[in-house]
């Protein structure tokens, strides 16, 4: 499978969500894809599931607010 490798600063998402996106139906599905993509990179980074203990983890998952 293909991987696509990017980076974008939180503030450069912001914006583009806020000024590209008229409707809020489009800004809330953008802003659940970000938030998936950035769930993702976060498990595989850590190689560990949010809750999961596994003697392969790297680090620690945070919380954060939804």
């Amino acid at each position: 499978m293909t991987q696509v490798h990017f980076t974008l600063k939180s503030e450069e998402i912001q914006s583009i969500i806020e000024y590209s996106v008229k409707d809020d139906v489009s800004k809330n599905i953008l802003t659940t894809v970000f938030n998936q993509l950035m769930e993702n990179q976060r498990t595989e980074y850590i190689q560990a599931k949010e809750y999961e203990r596994t003697e392969n983890r790297q680090s620690q998952r945070n919380g954060y607010y939804e």
